[in-house]
């Protein structure tokens, strides 16, 4: 990459930060200055000129310290327009207009929760101050967005620039530290509002801002470089309304299409060692392909508006030679998958140009849906014609292929003789330790390791190996916030699990509820599996924001944040969340509003609860998942569970948002109605009752239970029929028992007397029977 390029990158990446050093010092100076005279500190090792180039775009991206610049053609024009679109898109003043609203400024302003201005109604819900962490968040609750302010104060930004001051000692300004820039600036501003004026809704973090001011800036000097436009003042400056309305932006979308299948697509011999592996592979498989795209676009992760689930966007300059980088990229890593993988797996993109004006417009929702929309066109068309006729000729010509299969995967490819295993299982097998218990990962050409690109390898390795300088290739932090020589982007990953080892039989065998002295467990010996989708969550994306205000709050940097938000909590905060509780449960899967965790079955559900009531305060009950319970036997091949988990998913989607499917497809509720009257009431109803007395056992359950499925609504006669089977047993019970047993008949009663209440009923008594078998 041209040094100039490296340069406008920090200029544009770091021109805000002025005002995270202000608000932690007090000082009233314009944040400009301050930012620059902080900045220019850690810049000593550059020549003059890029010190100059960097410092300038800090300097000088307002209109008014532009009034007078003689040059033409420096980089703070561009940083300038750049700042400009990110700002519109933010609906901030005008440096003109702040003139008039100097004393509407209050420093000690929060981050207000993005979802206050999302769905029709309006919240008034604030972050806590802090910064991003991985580890060690010790109170879960602390992280959800809350109705009482809690101010910014000094401590808290000094607390933010002390961490981005000593990340930026450990960095050099040169292109390998680029994404480690961005890895910082994250860690360290995330939490920070991008503007504390009194008037605006402070929504957008200052990290936000500034990485979307740095990724027009990169795109719009790609656009500039084509068109051959030296003249930045002129084309920027000048006759900036008049560029508004130039399609100098690019938005691509791309999907990996096939992830489930590759991941899911298991029998039962030796796929537990390997089914977390291959869902941490295939997340890297299309985190690989979003790295090379970039490297070869010459631009970051500061351009990638949404990334989760084998999915997203990114935002680049409109030109002829991006569009052909693209058709090279997608095209070199789907020969790449055809190879290794044949049909499983394809990525499919789509891209649209846009204006900068129709991303500063009010009543933009439209402008928005019309780019997304003709993206998602193009990927379609693509889905539908994936390959082209070279490779159909490729796959007909090697025929149906013969041999042994994989026991794992049915592949027939480089199949071993002595384990029957294909060499990518028995890699994947080895590679599970080291995913749960290693933090670093390197890609490089050591085709020792993992296939994860064309040319490109995946491996383990140590922050040892990396701080020794030891390491050539691109490095991968999993859940840690670092930043080094090329360092990409940290992964988020959830790999919560209580077991060490993978044994997921474990979870049938209930060892745990043994008591002490006693040979026997409480509970029937079944693993479950939940599958959780958030409901229509790309709705959400492109038309969230489009109620309130006329839709002024629909902006890419709302996009992102919210994408970011929803992606951390099922990508971040769920490890933690799940660890809190001591759940005996592991997650095999995680996307970015999505997730898949098998586990004890009584754990399965506890965290079925436990994650709809966070998600609902994370996301101020303004969206919402459904999800699927399977109950199964541990020997049961996984790809049979996660096909049948995902049908009863489907299922509960299918009745509407926020339902839950538990067993069966037929048995769907609404996730308050599991947990308000099923978990919360009935069932410990049920469990006072028979706690309360010995008279009554499994037989009375089974006998209630075939009273219930035997209730019909035109046939009353099942009403009596439970009524009289109760009251002769009430008639046998003893004088201390018969007040209870009198209180628990009215109940029973009550519940048969409709048929939504007797459903849950059954369920309730089905759970209280799963609970307290022994075997």
């Amino acid at each position: 990459m041209e040094r100039q390029k490296v340069n406008l990158f920090y200029g544009s990446l770091f021109h805000d930060i002025g005002k995270a050093i202000m608000r932690s010092t007090g000082e009233r100076r314009k944040h400009t200055l301050v930012g620059a005279d902080y900045l220019k500190e850690f810049l000593t090792d550059l020549s003059g000129q890029d010190q100059q180039d960097i410092i300038r775009c800090l300097k000088y991206h307002h209109a008014k310290s532009l009034t007078s610049r003689p040059t033409k053609d420096d980089l703070y024009y561009i940083t300038y327009i750049a700042d400009n679109i990110a700002s519109g898109t933010d609906r901030r003043l005008t440096d003109e207009e702040l003139e008039s609203y100097s004393d509407k400024w209050d420093s000690k302003t929060p981050l207000y929760d993005i979802f206050n201005r999302f769905g029709k109604k309006k919240t008034e819900n604030y972050v806590n101050p802090g910064k991003l962490r991985f580890d060690k968040l010790n109170d879960i609750d602390a992280l959800l967005p809350t109705d009482i302010r809690k101010d910014f104060n000094h401590s808290n930004y000094i607390d933010g620039v002390l961490h981005f001051g000593h990340g930026l000692q450990a960095m050099s300004f040169t292109e390998e530290y680029m994404q480690s820039a961005v890895n910082l600036l994250e860690a360290s501003m995330d939490f920070m509002p991008s503007s504390t004026n009194m008037e605006e809704v402070a929504d957008v973090s200052l990290f936000d801002h500034m990485k979307l001011t740095a990724a027009f800036a990169m795109a719009l000097q790609q656009y500039l470089e084509e068109k051959k436009i030296t003249d930045y003042r002129s084309e920027l400056y000048i006759h900036e309304k008049a560029f508004y309305a130039k399609q100098a932006f690019l938005m691509v979308g791309f999907k990996l299409t096939g992830l489930e299948n590759f991941i899911y697509t298991l029998t039962s011999k030796g796929a537990h060692k390997q089914l977390r592996s291959r869902s941490f592979y295939a997340k890297m498989i299309s985190e690989w392909f979003i790295d090379c795209l970039l490297k070869d676009l010459e631009l970051t992760r500061a351009n990638v508006v949404y990334n989760a689930g084998g999915q997203g966007y990114l935002l680049i300059g409109n030109t002829a030679q991006n569009r052909e980088t693209l058709k090279k990229v997608q095209a070199e890593f789907n020969q790449f998958l055809l190879e290794h993988y044949g049909i499983t797996m394809t990525i499919l993109m789509g891209a649209a140009p846009f204006t900068a004006g129709q991303v500063m417009k009010q009543n933009s929702f439209k402008n928005y849906n019309v780019v997304f929309s003709d993206i998602d066109e193009m990927i379609i068309t693509q889905e539908r014609h994936q390959y082209s006729v070279t490779q159909i000729n490729q796959l007909n010509q090697a025929g149906k292929k013969r041999g042994r299969e994989c026991v794992v995967c049915h592949s027939v490819d480089n199949v071993d003789e002595t384990e029957h295993k294909c060499q990518l299982c028995m890699k994947l097998e080895s590679f599970s330790h080291d995913i749960q218990n290693e933090e670093y990962f390197k890609v490089d050409g050591n085709s020792e390791g993992l296939p994860i690109g064309p040319g490109a390898y995946l491996s383990v390795t140590t922050e040892e190996s990396i701080k020794e300088g030891n390491e050539a290739g691109w490095i991968y932090a999993k859940n840690k916030m670092v930043t080094g020589l090329r360092q990409q982007t940290y992964l988020r990953f959830s790999d919560y699990s209580d077991l060490r080892n993978n044994e997921f039989s474990t979870y049938a065998k209930r060892e745990w509820t043994k008591e002490e002295g006693d040979t026997k467990t409480t509970g029937i010996k079944r693993m479950a599996a939940l599958r959780i989708d958030v409901d229509d969550l790309y709705a959400g994306f492109l038309g969230g924001f489009a109620h309130q205000g006329d839709g002024k709050y629909t902006t890419i940097s709302r996009y992102a944040t919210v994408s970011r938000k929803i992606s951390s909590f099922f990508n971040v905060y769920l490890n933690e969340l799940l660890a809190s509780y001591d759940e005996r449960v592991t997650v095999i899967n995680s996307g970015g509003d999505d997730v898949f965790i098998i586990g004890a079955w009584d754990s399965i559900l506890d965290t079925l609860i436990t994650m709809d009531n966070y998600f609902k305060e994370w996301t101020a009950e303004k969206m919402s998942f459904s999800a699927g319970v399977y109950l199964y036997h541990d020997k049961m091949p996984i790809n049979i569970v996660a096909r049948r988990t995902k049908e009863l998913l489907e299922a509960a989607k299918l009745a509407g948002k926020n339902r839950v499917a538990l067993f069966t497809e037929d048995n769907v509720f609404t996730l308050e109605e599991y947990k308000n009257d099923i978990d919360g009431q009935m069932l410990s109803t049920i469990r006072r009752f028979f706690d309360s007395q010995a008279s009554h056992g499994k037989n009375f359950i089974y006998n209630l239970l075939t009273l219930i499925r035997e209730r019909s609504e035109e046939d009353r006669i099942s009403f009596a029929r439970l009524t009289y089977f109760l009251s002769r047993l009430e008639e046998q019970t003893s004088k201390e028992e018969k007040p209870n047993f009198t209180k628990f008949k009215r109940s029973m009663i009550d519940w048969f007397n409709t048929k939504v209440e007797i459903r849950k009923a059954e369920q309730s008594l089905m759970l209280y029977v799963y609970e307290t078998r022994e075997d």
